[in-house]
């Protein structure tokens, strides 16, 4: 390898290193969240009615006097004869989710997927919740008023209604506005058996035909989406796993800019605003009404993350109004997103809702990685394991640049032979650069060799690598997909050998993986095979050396807590790197045998005299 081959190679790593901690620095690690236990329960469990900040007003039965102004809204008393709801977890089903309900301010206390599992065997929970919360946050929860006030969570009255394809859950609450006008506060819940988006209807009615006036701030209620959407993760730093903003307007995708730690307002008509993970999403879709939409990453419990979307209502000006939210709390797949394009497609009519642009993939090679993922997903219909596709889709590539490769390594080869002359023609014209740069050039053009030629597969390679990184990294069937059982049971996760219960400092490992030790002992090997050009240099020698021996040191600290499939991709590729090396270094060793010994040809120095040896 000579030196414009080697400065070739040191800039590709550069750029791939580079890139990779970029994504660090784009999406700095975050700690651990924390996951509030769910109660199993099937049924009901009536538990003690949280206490109120003010006292109960009249109710609104009919005939009864009218209450005196509080300043704010409160829980009115039940109608005569109705008993007085209490807080209870209500557990039920669909095909696609388990539910808990509860109804403390009718929300959702549990959202989990029945057909996507932990590694555990546990359904994936979309819907996590902090500890010790002492704000008492609830998912799809009612403020009155802006985002910043205080969540509904009095219980609401229960009435359900199901059939073989829909489920209907209608929580109500009778309050009385901040100027004693009562009203019914009514949220209902819409889920049908086969379907990922389901509906919920805010209703504000009031039975007098009275205005009730809820004006806080220009702002009548708040609905908000969080604390933070699921399942479980370990870190946020792009890689692992992460936790993104995006909204759908003025027909395209767009990003907030929305920062951790921070919270960004938008006034702006949305299509649909989402919280968006590695795999998972979790997409709001309001109606038309001009919402305020507020995008919060602020920490308000120490220890958990939180991502939220709130919908700030503008002020309702009528006696009866009401708002009906969609959300999809599911998976990153595009071909059930794109359902929602096509109203025969799915049980609510939605078209256009173009809820699959929340995929993303690089403009650039957005579509190789497209081409290798159905590679790798026809391999995996030959061979139902997902590691052992990965090792055919990277035998694939190999295959596909091998004639490049040899190539190259005739070119190398070329140049090697050169390297006397080249020397001798530095020596000489030290001192005369343009004129050594043109006898160099010519003795390219003499000899019929491309400085150039020897750098072009490693070239072409490196948007096949990038495509691989995004697509092994990102790639959702990956998700759960067992390799060697005992061993590498999740292709999306990280492996272990050894779990330490600990934190090694700086480098942040927690577990001895064996597989990032592998790949470093495959590089290492290949480095080993691979001859450099002009290795008899010492300067070319030492940074052969640098090159083979602390960079894959490097690529250890880089994918050492990365996806495993990722990982298994670029050991594979060492050893059939390694191997296809050994085969190029024989071969040329047979070449040379065949061409016999160098013959050394010197001019006798007279005119007309004869060469000898």
């Amino acid at each position: 390898m000579d030196r414009k081959t080697l400065l070739a190679v040191v800039i590709s790593v550069v750029v791939i290193v580079g890139g990779m901690l970029l994504q660090s620095v784009i999406f700095p690690p975050k700690p651990p969240s924390a996951q509030v236990a769910q109660q199993p329960a099937a049924q009901a469990t009536p538990q003690p009615a949280p206490s109120e900040a003010s006292p109960p007003a009249a109710s609104e039965s009919p005939g009864a006097a009218p209450a005196a102004p509080t300043g704010k809204v409160v829980p009115a008393a039940p109608p005569a004869g109705s008993p007085e709801p209490t807080v209870a977890t209500i557990a039920r089903e669909t095909d696609i989710y388990a539910l808990n309900f509860s109804t403390a301010g009718g929300t959702l206390a549990s959202v989990k997927l029945r057909k996507y599992k932990n590694l555990d065997g546990s359904p994936v929970d979309m819907i996590l919740l902090p500890k010790n919360d002492a704000r008492g946050v609830r998912p799809f929860a009612i403020s009155f008023g802006d985002s910043k006030a205080a969540q509904v969570d009095v219980p609401f009255a229960l009435r359900e209604t199901s059939d073989s394809t829909q489920s209907t859950f209608e929580f109500s609450r009778v309050f009385l506005s901040p100027s004693g006008i009562p009203f019914t506060l009514r949220k209902t819940y819409v889920f049908f058996k086969d379907e990922y988006l389901f509906e919920l209807r805010v209703s504000i009615e009031n039975s007098v035909n009275d205005f009730p006036a809820l004006d806080f701030g220009g702002y009548a209620y708040t609905l908000t989406l969080g604390p933070q959407i699921g399942p479980h993760y370990l870190k946020l730093d792009g890689r692992s796993d992460f936790r993104n903003y995006a909204y759908y307007a003025d027909g395209k995708r767009q990003d907030p800019k929305a920062g951790m730690g921070a919270e960004k307002e938008l006034d702006k008509r949305m299509s649909w605003a989402a919280i968006v993970g590695k795999y998972f999403t979790a997409i709001a879709v309001p109606d038309s009404a001009q919402y305020h939409v507020v995008f919060d990453s602020r920490r308000l419990v120490e220890g958990f993350d939180r991502s939220t979307i709130s919908f700030e209502r503008p002020v309702v000006k009528s006696a009866k109004s009401t708002d009906t939210y969609r959300f999809y709390l599911g998976p990153v797949k595009k071909d059930i997103l794109a359902r929602y394009n096509d109203a025969a497609k799915n049980r609510f009519s939605v078209a256009s809702l173009h809820a699959d642009e929340v995929v993303t993939s690089s403009i650039l090679l957005g579509w190789l990685a497209q081409i290798l993922k159905y590679i790798l997903d026809f391999f995996y219909l030959i061979i139902p394991n997902y590691g052992i596709a990965i090792i055919l889709l990277t035998l694939l590539t190999k295959l596909v640049f091998l004639p490049l490769t040899f190539k190259g390594s005739e070119s190398t080869a070329k140049m090697a032979a050169l390297n006397p002359k080249m020397t001798e023609i530095r020596a000489r014209l030290k001192d005369k650069p343009e004129r050594m740069n043109q006898e160099i050039a010519e003795l390219y053009k003499r000899e019929k060799v491309n400085p150039l030629s020897g750098c072009l597969p490693l070239l072409l390679q490196i948007p096949v690598f990038f495509a691989l990184y995004s697509l092994l990294n990102t790639h959702f069937e990956l998700r759960g997909a067992l390799f060697i059982p005992g061993w590498i049971p999740d292709l999306s996760a990280p492996e272990s050998i050894v779990n330490f219960g600990f934190t090694i400092p700086l480098v942040g490992w927690t577990a001895l993986r064996a597989l990032p030790l592998l790949m470093v002992a495959s590089q290492l090997l290949q480095g080993k095979f691979t001859q450099p050009a002009g290795a008899g240099q010492a300067q070319s020698g030492a940074q052969m050396k640098i090159f083979t021996y602390a960079l894959p040191i490097v690529f250890l600290f880089i994918l050492y807590d990365m996806p495993s499939g990722l990982v298994l991709y670029w050991t594979v590729q060492n050893v059939l790197s390694t191997f296809q090396q050994l085969y190029i270094n024989r071969l040329n060793a047979k070449k040379k045998a065949m061409e016999g010994p160098t013959v050394v040809v010197k001019a006798s120095g007279k005119p007309g005299g004869k060469p000898g040896k």
